[in-house]
């Protein structure tokens, strides 16, 4: 069984329990009728043998944690790029992803419509932009009138 933190907690919150897991944690017989040994038990703070679970502060906490992201999430908080990465594999990785993800195959867009997508994900519009057609991934004609989304990146 995981215990929680918020059942951990409530069962300290009791200074009788708190005592009784205090004297526990020391060695001692935590003096405690059968109802409050019992919520030792089930809080997780005591095994049934009366001893102290050791691991359990590290397991509620580990519980708790949220898992770290992994891949290209590692860039982005809720939807938005938080910054272009530094490696070289990353950042193809993420820029390959944007274009996929924010620019429709073989259809050509206005640089308002191209800035108003990226504006979906990011505040730093032109540099976003320009790491897209540097890297290969948006073609942009010469006049700057129109956007292309690329099948093969050059980076």
């Amino acid at each position: 069984m995981t215990a929680s933190w918020q059942k951990v907690f409530s069962t300290l919150a009791s200074e009788q329990l708190r005592e009784a897991y205090a004297r526990a944690v020391l060695g001692q017989e935590p003096e405690v009728r059968s109802r409050e040994f019992s919520k030792l038990v089930e809080s997780g703070l005591l095994r049934s043998d009366g001893t102290v679970d050791g691991g359990l502060f590290k397991e509620v906490l580990g519980s708790s944690a949220r898992p770290r992201p992994q891949g290209i999430d590692r860039f982005f908080r809720k939807g938005r790029l938080e910054a272009l990465p530094a490696s070289q594999g990353d950042r193809r990785a993420v820029l390959e992803h944007l274009a996929r993800r924010l620019f429709p195959a073989d259809r050509e867009l206005g640089e308002p419509t191209v800035n108003l997508l990226i504006a979906t994900v990011t505040q730093d519009i032109p540099t976003l932009r320009r790491a897209l057609v540097d890297a290969g991934y948006l073609e942009r004609h010469p006049d700057g009138t129109g956007y292309r989304r690329t099948t093969s990146p050059l980076i």
